[in-house]
């Protein structure tokens, strides 16, 4: 083993919850190490897959402007209502169906609008979210006030600001280290953490440490473990280096699991996609507009309801159900009538096309017979006309063992089109407990003396599905709870 080291407060990570947690202890005047698994060109976690969205408490367009550096008149035509605390907790309860824990959803909201303003005061900056103005910025328009800003070049610009204050401040960074042991003294307060890089391994002393390292997600054996058969085949929308390592330690001292181990944040995904998170391709990728037609598995049976809500509110349920079928793969059939309405990402990829359905399933090597006979069952249960994607039209269809409840358009306008897809898993949603101020509980609900945890890695905040802008605003606020809580310790 070489030397040992000394620091005040130890970070296992560099993202987005991990920097904000260095930044916080270093507030305090802690001497701050922040170790990172991957190079120094792929740090940063899940944050560089991420568009960089904070959903916050505010009160409403001309709030938020305050907080950019720079505001023109391209936005005069702009409206955007306040964001309410009851608001922001109501869309956490409705998305997790209640199972959020309350203590940490209450704390989240509450310091959403102070850790931005923080967050601001260290140097990032901010913009109004492309994809909610884009269309609306040369006309008059109301744009969704959930997620009030997105940070500056997105995820990249937000681990790159955020970084960039890191070093000023004097903070430590060791790029390719691992964790690979947490060390308790007698009294069962963190002492030490063993730390591995390229010339061995070595420990640092510290009084406390914050795992901000991420879920399991790019562990297949963890994968398959908690998520169950199949999921040990999805693809891997963000970081190969979120590798459990934090939650297998945290445990090891006797970390009381919580939350959904058996849940996670999921999509469908071409099937070319990337094994990893690339940051040029990953969000390229998603396959979201199944919507307007069916989706097959390699039996050319439907699965499930493609109709059952808005792609946004089902897309983590689409992919997950994908990775259970036969070869984790399955097949979004679309005709012309909703061809054109295809979101733009699909223009990334090349469909099978055919003017009929029997040379449709031989160019996607699927059933010929009973492709035809899914499409006639369901063709029989479906209505003419076509489609409006911007509403929910109930247009359902008619005795079918799987229904589809919205969109139930008759596929039968020449040519079709089909995608083959795969399930793609961005994060994981089962991790250790931590209270309101980030430490680290056990099995009896007392906390692990020294050990605390931000971020992806947390269990108990996320279940069931995703809740835009919201990941990225409960890492900061519990990075920026756990640093300061650890330096002060």
């Amino acid at each position: 083993m070489q030397n040992t080291l000394k620091y005040d407060v130890v970070i296992v990570g560099a993202g987005n919850a991990a920097l904000c947690s260095a930044l916080a202890a270093k507030d305090q005047g802690a001497e701050v190490l922040i170790i990172e698994k991957s190079p120094q060109p792929h740090q940063g976690g899940n944050c560089p897959y991420t568009g960089g969205g904070f959903r916050f408490v505010h009160n409403g367009l001309n709030d938020l402007l305050t907080l950019m550096p720079s505001v023109d008149n391209k936005y005069n035509n702009l409206n955007m209502q306040p964001y309410t605390a009851n608001e922001f907790k109501n869309h956490m309860i409705e998305v997790t169906r209640g199972d959020t824990d309350k203590d940490l959803m209450n704390t989240i909201v509450s310091e959403s609008r102070p850790t931005i303003n923080w967050m601001t005061n260290k140097g990032v900056i901010w913009e109004l979210p492309s994809s909610r103005i884009s269309s609306s910025i040369n006309a008059p328009s109301i744009i969704p006030n959930s997620v009030g800003l997105s940070a500056y070049e997105s995820g990249p610009g937000l681990i790159k600001m955020l970084t960039k204050s890191a070093k000023q401040n004097g903070i430590t960074i060791l790029y390719e280290t691992e964790m690979t042991d947490l060390v308790q003294n007698k009294q069962k307060e963190i002492s030490s953490i063993v730390c591995k890089d390229s010339n061995g391994t070595y420990q640092v002393n510290t009084r406390a440490v914050v795992l901000a390292c991420g879920g399991f997600e790019a562990n297949s054996d963890m994968r398959k473990k908690y998520l169950g058969e199949g999921w040990e085949n999805a693809k891997v929308r963000g970081s190969k280096f979120n590798t459990g390592d934090g939650h297998r330690l945290a445990i090891k001292l006797g970390a009381q699991p919580t939350g959904q181990w058996s849940g996670c944040h999921a999509t469908p995904i071409d099937i070319n996609a990337p094994a990893t998170g690339n940051q040029g391709i990953t969000e390229r990728m998603p396959r979201r507009s199944y919507p307007l037609g069916i989706t097959v598995n390699i039996n050319s049976e439907r699965f499930i309801d493609e109709g059952e809500g808005f792609a946004e509110q089902t897309f983590v349920k689409m992919g997950s159900r994908i990775l259970s079928q036969d070869k984790s793969i399955a097949f979004q059939i679309f005709d012309s009538k909703s061809f054109n309405l295809l979101e733009p990402r699909y223009n990334n990829s090349k469909p099978a096309i055919s003017g009929n359905l029997n040379d449709l399933a031989k160019k996607l090597d699927i059933p010929e017979s009973k492709f035809i006979k899914t499409i006639t069952k369901f063709n029989k249960a479906a209505s003419d006309g076509n489609y409006s994607p911007k509403k929910l039209d109930g247009i359902s269809t008619n005795n079918l063992t799987i229904p589809k409840s919205n969109w139930g358009i008759k596929i039968d306008t020449p040519p079709f089109y089909g995608y083959c897809v795969t399930g793609g898993i961005t994060y994981t949603y089962g991790g250790p407990k931590i209270d309101t101020k980030a430490r680290v509980l056990d099995q009896n609900n007392d906390p692990i003396t020294g050990l605390y945890a931000a971020g992806e890695i947390v269990g108990g905040i996320l279940f069931h599905n995703s809740l835009r802008g919201a990941g990225l605003m409960h890492g900061s606020v519990f990075g920026k709870i756990a640093g300061t809580n650890a330096a002060i310790l």
